[in-house]
């Protein structure tokens, strides 16, 4: 089979592969998180820890008892331990999908060598990739000191409720504060660069679906069923690829601020994940000297809701509102444009799976679908 018969192919497999199944298989619930008290501490982004140790709906007598056994047992601290912002916990997900695209085998020399490509790249978790995105990339946005000043006005001025409310009502309420332009150029900056990484190396794998053709091995067909190996991949990407120890410590660990300013210095001129290193089981982050913006990006028209979605996560960020999964950090995570793109990109490898029938075939569907349609989702948002 030729690549131009594989492309007739995956017009028959578009029925092989509904969108109810690429929901089923990225749905992927939310974990229930306790709400806390928040009060406001001193410093220039509100950072507000989490206060207090007790359940507040427990009862009276059951607090009384719980202080007591805390004074009562030696050593034990009654101070809660201050669990990783939830935004950084989710970027987690999106940094491991860069390292397994960092360190996958990119010359294909065997079948073993390509199923094991589309393994690490094709098993991601869409909701938590999206999820990931959108939270690292709040991040590099809450940096900004003009999103930050702002948001501490707006706090102030209409006051937290009102604020609160107002972007529960609207995807892009958060883009009218002052310095969000700027918040948001550094997320979409940084998204670019890692859409054109994401670009580069996934043509560089599509185009060895057409040198392969000229090798036997490569040439021969693929054992089984086509739809079976797509079922398979779906199912495997349920519960998502496991995610990196490393890119953990890196992002939840204590130095995980300067992961953040690292990326915002590069200034979207290049991508993060281009230089990050790993000796033994740590990642080493670049040395780089503040590079500041080449230019300023803008949110696409038609991607107003993304881009909201983005400033609003970073100004909960700034007031000290993701210490926790409140209802605004769930409502900005499941904005409906990111989420589609990324299921979309998904079921587009699946249903190009389900198409192939020559190992030769199966680098289109990985340089394609796990790599370009994924720099789109994250490149795209930005003009």
């Amino acid at each position: 089979m030729t690549l131009r018969s594989m492309t007739t192919g995956l017009v028959s497999g578009l029925a092989l592969f509904s969108l109810s199944q690429a929901a089923a298989f990225a749905t992927d619930p939310v974990d229930p998180q306790q709400n806390t008290t928040i009060t406001t501490s001193s410093g220039p982004k509100l950072r507000l820890p989490l206060l207090g140790t007790l359940d507040p709906l427990a009862s009276e007598a059951q607090n009384d008892e719980a202080i007591a056994e805390g004074a009562a047992t030696p050593g034990i601290l009654t101070e809660p331990v201050e669990q990783p912002d939830i935004l950084a916990q989710k970027a987690v997900a999106y940094g491991s999908y860069q390292a397994d695209v960092s360190s996958f085998k990119k010359t294909l020399e065997s079948t073993a060598d390509i199923e094991a490509a589309m393994s690490t790249l094709g098993t991601h978790n869409a909701r938590q990739l999206a999820n990931g995105w959108l939270s690292y990339s709040a991040l590099l946005a809450a940096e900004s000191k003009e999103f930050q000043e702002g948001v501490i006005y707006a706090d102030s001025y209409f006051g937290r409720e009102r604020l609160l409310l107002g972007m529960q009502n609207s995807p892009a309420y958060t883009l009218s504060i002052t310095g969000a332009p700027d918040a948001v150029s550094r997320a979409l900056g940084a998204g670019k660069a890692d859409a054109r990484r994401l670009d580069a190396i996934g043509e560089q794998i599509k185009e060895q679906a057409y040198s392969l053709q000229s090798l036997g091995w490569a040439k021969a067909k693929l054992p089984g069923k086509p739809t079976d190996h797509a079922t398979k991949l779906r199912l495997a990407a349920l519960n998502g690829r496991p995610q990196s120890g490393a890119m953990r410590t890196l992002f939840t660990g204590p130095d995980f601020g300067s992961t953040v300013t690292r990326a915002n210095s590069l200034g979207g001129v290049s991508s993060l994940w281009d230089s990050v290193s790993q000796i033994g089981t740590e990642l080493r982050l670049p040395v780089v000297n503040a590079m500041g913006y080449q230019r300023r990006y803008v949110v696409r028209p038609g991607r107003e809701a993304t881009g909201g979605s983005i400033a609003t996560l970073a100004a909960l960020k700034i007031l000290g509102q993701t210490e926790v999964e409140t209802v605004n950090v769930t409502s900005a995570l499941n904005d409906p444009q990111t989420q589609g793109c990324f299921e979309q990109a998904q079921l587009n490898l699946l249903q190009c799976v389900s198409a192939s029938r020559n190992v030769f075939e199966r680098p289109f569907c990985i340089g394609v679908h796990a790599l370009k349609d994924v720099g789109s989702c994250v490149g795209d948002v930005s003009q």
